[in-house]
């Protein structure tokens, strides 16, 4: 029997597809047809246009990228400001608002999971060595899959069943991150699944959706040789495919 390579959404601009290549190929590693792509600005701007776009594919994958622009959560920038990207912002949150309203089953990855975070209502830590220290280290940049620090999931989580595991080693390479917000384990809708030793928040999802999971490292460099990081992958394109 042949089984359906879902096709699916790699959100991010073609001119910089050598950045997005990883996705791609942790996508197409588990069983995904993958497509990177991005909705024109008549398309980000409407939301039916925006509706027609998104309508072939069966998931999308929002992925690492440039810090979110501090207007997005109500704030000025400050020290360390990381690029940002106006219509990277105005294209991935179009989307995610769709997505959060159970438009489509989605994976958020690094900057994916802090859009998550700041369109489900939540805020950044513009830049974590100066706004929140640590002993831990959130940005280890090369080589790619150097296991940073270790991360603690949520019990009964969906991410937790997918990793196969509570706690577990990844890369990071970040130095920002979503913000605690008023309750201990939400933020908005969300469900905080995933924190690193210092309590810095590593995944999130919506326990109501289909499927919206969101982490703060980069599985799709770990996918080839790690457990976890291929699971989870593997969970977001079957829940494409059904």
């Amino acid at each position: 029997m042949t089984i359906m390579k879902p096709r699916i959404l790699i959100l991010g601009p073609p001119k910089k597809a050598a950045y997005f290549a990883p996705y791609l190929e942790a996508v197409r590693g588990v069983g995904g047809d993958p497509e990177l792509a991005w909705p024109g600005a008549g398309f980000r701007g409407e939301e039916k246009a925006l509706r027609a776009f998104l309508g072939k594919y069966r998931g999308v994958l929002f992925p690492g990228g440039a810090d979110v622009e501090p207007r997005r959560y109500g704030e000025e920038a400050y020290e360390n400001p990381g690029p940002t990207d106006p219509e990277l912002d105005e294209g991935q949150f179009a989307v995610m608002k769709l997505v959060l309203s159970g438009a489509l089953p989605a994976l958020a990855i690094c900057r994916g999971l802090q859009v998550l975070g700041v369109a489900a209502g939540g805020a950044l830590y513009q830049d974590i060595p100066s706004r929140r220290p640590s002993d831990v280290r959130h940005s280890v940049p090369h080589p790619k899959d150097f296991p940073a620090h270790a991360v603690r999931l949520r019990e009964g989580s969906v991410l937790a069943r997918l990793s196969g595991a509570l706690e577990f080693e990844v890369n990071s390479r970040h130095h920002q991150a979503v913000r605690e917000g008023g309750a201990a384990d939400r933020i908005g809708p969300l469900e905080i699944v995933a924190r690193a030793a210092d309590g810095l928040i590593e995944g999130l999802e919506h326990p109501a959706h289909p499927f919206l999971v969101a982490v703060q490292w980069h599985p799709e460099n770990l996918a080839a040789g790690h457990a976890p990081s291929k699971g989870l992958f593997e969970g977001f394109v079957a829940a494409c495919r059904e």
